[in-house]
């Protein structure tokens, strides 16, 4: 049998190149990696649209005929593939073989001048439109090629020369010119405005990073009288946090620095706050220049799940720069939280830097931080702000970042993180497994930040309330509306007595118009508060209904053969009858139990009422006791001597001991304890009582470094075997609030040989 060759269009490859360069800026960024990968310190990009060209010129190592041959003109060249590294030891940026194409998406004419140490000057010309002739196969289209008697420098145009002169003068440094390449490439494809040119320095702006624009700089000339514009990415050196993270493929070192307070305007009476006792939070921290943080993988993530910790690994070694900068503030935040004064220029800064950009091997991978595209956001950063808008100093320590507030840049390598692959396109990574990790890790590194500065706003906050008490202020002010309203009818015509307030006539009016608006928010906040107080206990119906979900599944399971089991059973199998009648009684009970806890909603959550905390205790624990018993789970309850009396709502207090419960009954799960044991006591003290729960199940996972967290929002460490997430982290956030509600102190006192949280309550 014969064989026959394939054979490639001179069309095909016109085709491919202008697919894989689509747009007239991802052309002359191709082109621009080029000169960077040939180690080049200078990439020069002049306009003469007079004259329908334009030239790129680099002073990098040239090429010479045999690198032409096999390299340049080879479609799809492996080259850059198994030699990554320059002789400067940058990793190449290109290697899948088509970027020269560029050439052709921007003009139909090229000639390229170039120069290694080893050979003469090469003269290269293409013409790219012999590649759409009919009938030609790809072999059948040859470039012209020829070595002059020439210098570099003397070919390089004369007002590109002098241009350059000038940049040297004004960095105060010397172009080595000897080597290095010009492309001329003319009959432009693109009408390139003035308008148009300069939209291509936004994406030259950002090609490289800024700590690499040292050793490498990219200038642009617009028209042959004009002058040199040196493309730059400023760092701003004002701030108000900033991340230095690395990952090594197993861990993540992360340099925390603050810069939003001004130390000089805390009081030391804050440092003796017990939450700014603790690291890194004391005053030595904040007087530190950095503060570091160190996390593993399951840490970071809050997974302990095998295979997406592996997956992690896989994606290799990164490093993550990030700057916060909050872009206003008011008087109430200078006086209320000791922030540093801001400048008016960082608006201008971060509008023109804010996204987090990716760089692999020093170059933009587009489109992701950029402004114009719809990968701006590509992290969800403002989508996961969405879903909660909590106030920095919220007491729920939930605070988000907004992305507009944030410049970062990732730094990643085609060598070190290989499963992080870009698309053909060159535009963009393929959405892999790999690279979903990867945005949960970069999203990771910034909770660090966003749990370090809420945790700070929220206890300054704290501290500014003691000294200015808040709520006592609201109670005045109540009662003050409260008797203007009720003495509006003894208001006298000169001079108006409310509660010891005197009010002039003419603002009679105003007065009991503000007075009514007071009793309106306060009636409004206890609707507000009626209606948290039902959903807390929807969610804690919905969590105790998921924490027994295998046991429903089995009743369900059996409800559908039961009743015959038992008629086929009745007068004929004695025993089938009497077990199934304990199954059905089990089930019944267990069943009862969980229905009795679904619907025992309060009706009156208008006014606490004085109720023994040792009885709420004990009847809430009845409630469940026949679900407690299927799971083989023993509570114990030590109540006080003396009765303690406390003005409750006892929805509250279920809310709590359910919520906690709930998390017992999965920790035992995990650990399976010979015994499951829940230990409850309440404990009188001086003005104050103390509720204790403990149990001995498996504690806390260890990617919780701080065990704090799980009071958080949406913390949680359930996921299912995938490692997706399918915890609502409700649970302890539900407790936390009500806590809170009663201000009470809370704090825990075991988490890895069991779990334990000890609660104060003012009496």
């Amino acid at each position: 049998m014969g064989k026959m060759k394939y054979k490639i269009s001179s069309r095909t490859a016109i085709l491919l190149g202008r697919e894989s360069v689509s747009k007239v800026d991802g052309a002359i960024i191709e082109l621009v990696k080029n000169t960077y990968d040939a180690d080049s310190e200078l990439c020069y990009i002049y306009f003469d649209i007079s004259n329908d060209c334009l030239y790129i010129l680099d002073n990098g190592v040239g090429m010479t005929k045999d690198i032409i041959e096999n390299c340049w003109m080879i479609i799809g060249t492996d080259n850059k593939r198994e030699n990554y590294k320059s002789q400067k030891n940058r990793i190449k940026s290109g290697e899948k073989g088509i970027g020269r194409f560029a050439l052709d998406r921007l003009g139909s004419k090229c000639e390229m001048l170039t120069k290694n140490t080893n050979e003469n000057l090469i003269l290269w010309k293409n013409d790219w439109t012999k590649f759409e002739e009919n009938g030609k196969t790809i072999d059948e289209i040859e470039a012209e090629f020829d070595y002059l008697d020439l210098d570099f420098l003397d070919v390089i145009p004369v007002k590109i020369l002098e241009n350059i002169k000038k940049l040297e003068k004004r960095l105060d440094l010397k172009y080595n010119l000897e080597t290095g390449t010009i492309l001329k490439i003319s009959d432009l494809r693109d009408t390139w405005t003035n308008e148009k040119i300069e939209a291509l320095f936004d994406s030259l702006g950002f090609l490289i990073p800024p700590s690499e624009q040292k050793d490498y700089l990219i200038s642009v000339q617009k028209a042959p009288n004009e002058d040199y514009i040196l493309i730059e990415n400023q760092i701003s050196e004002e701030f108000d946090y900033r991340l230095d993270a690395v990952f090594d493929g197993d861990k993540f070192r992360v340099l925390l620095y603050r810069n939003e307070y001004d130390l000089s305007k805390i009081p030391d009476e804050l440092f003796e706050l017990e939450e700014f006792k603790i690291f890194p939070f004391r005053k030595e921290d904040f007087q530190a220049k950095e503060i570091l943080i160190e996390q593993s993988i399951a840490q970071l993530l809050k997974t302990d799940e095998i295979k997406e910790i592996n997956k992690a690994k896989k994606v290799g070694a990164f490093k993550f720069e990030y700057t916060f900068m909050k872009l206003s503030l008011s008087e109430k935040d200078k006086k209320g939280y000791f922030y540093k004064e801001i400048s008016k220029t960082r608006n201008d800064w971060m509008d023109l830097h804010n996204g987090i950009k990716i760089y692999r091997d020093n170059f933009l991978v587009r489109p992701y931080g950029d402004q114009k595209s719809d990968s701006f956001d590509w992290l969800g950063i403002d989508a996961k702000r969405a879903t909660n808008p909590a106030a920095v100093g919220d007491r729920s320590g939930r605070w988000n970042v907004r992305n507009k507030q944030g410049q970062g840049t990732i730094f990643i390598s085609r060598v070190m993180n290989d499963e992080i692959l870009d698309k053909s396109s060159r535009e963009g990574i393929i959405e892999n497994e790999y690279f979903s990790i990867f945005k949960r890790m970069v999203l990771g590194i910034i909770a660090l930040f966003e749990k370090d500065r809420a945790y700070i706003a929220r206890h300054i906050k704290k501290f500014h309330e003691i000294k200015n008490p808040k709520e006592a202020t609201k109670e005045e002010a109540n009662k003050i509306a409260k008797e203007i309203i009720d003495n509006r009818g003894k208001i006298e015509k000169d001079d108006i007595k409310a509660s010891g307030i005197y009010i002039k006539p003419k603002i009679e009016k105003e007065a009991e118009t503000l007075a009514k608006a007071v009793e309106y928010y306060r009636e409004e906040r206890e609707e507000l508060i009626s209606e948290i107080k039902l959903l807390r206990e929807l969610a804690t119906n919905g969590l105790i209904t998921t924490s027994i979900v295998h046991d429903l599944k089995t009743i369900r399971a059996n409800l559908n053969s039961r009743v015959e089991v038992i008629r086929g059973s009745i007068g004929k199998h004695p025993v089938i009858l009497e077990r199934s009648l304990q199954d059905l009684d089990k089930s019944d009970t267990f069943l009862k139990s969980w229905i009795s806890v679904i619907i025992n909603q309060k009706k009156d959550r208008r006014k606490r009422t004085k109720q023994s905390i040792s009885e709420t205790v004990k009847s809430t624990i009845n409630l469940i006791i026949p679900i407690l018993n299927q799971k083989n789970i023993k509570i114990n309850i030590e109540n006080p001597k003396n009765e303690i009396y406390k003005k409750i709502f006892s929805s509250d207090f279920e809310s709590i001991i359910y919520n906690l419960i709930i998390n017992s009954i999965e920790s035992f799960e995990k650990k399976s304890p010979k015994e499951r044991n829940i230990n409850i006591l309440v404990k009188e003290g001086q003005g104050e009582f103390t509720l204790l729960y403990e149990d001995n199940g498996k504690g806390l996972d260890e990617i919780f470094q701080d065990p704090n967290e799980i009071f958080n929002y949406g913390v949680t460490s359930k996921c299912d075997r995938n490692g997706t997430k399918i915890g609502t982290g409700l649970g302890m956030y539900i407790v936390a609030s009500t806590l809170r509600e009663y201000d009470a102190k809370y704090k825990i006192i075991e988490s890895r040989n069991g779990f334990g949280l000890e609660m104060k309550f003012k009496i």
